[in-house]
């Protein structure tokens, strides 16, 4: 398998008082043979909380979502 197919976003979801939460790209994950996960973090979450999704493609990808109740995907989903 492709790498790029096996590299999971880590995204951290900060609430705003507004009710529109961001979430916040922090981190890949890349799975290993046992089926665990290994965790690069750029940042660490104040609130210690940590979402891994599937990664998209860089070109299908565009820019990070900056106030979303989860991160864009694909139309085809």
């Amino acid at each position: 398998m492709e790498i790029s197919k096996r590299v999971k976003a880590v995204y951290t979801i900060v609430p705003k008082p507004d009710g529109k939460d961001v979430w916040l790209r922090v981190g890949s994950a890349f799975p290993n043979r046992d089926g665990s996960l290994t965790v690069l973090l750029d940042a660490i979450p104040i609130n210690g909380r940590l979402q891994v999704r599937e990664q998209k493609p860089r070109e299908a990808e565009g820019r990070e979502p900056a106030s979303t109740d989860e991160p864009a995907r694909a139309a085809a989903g």
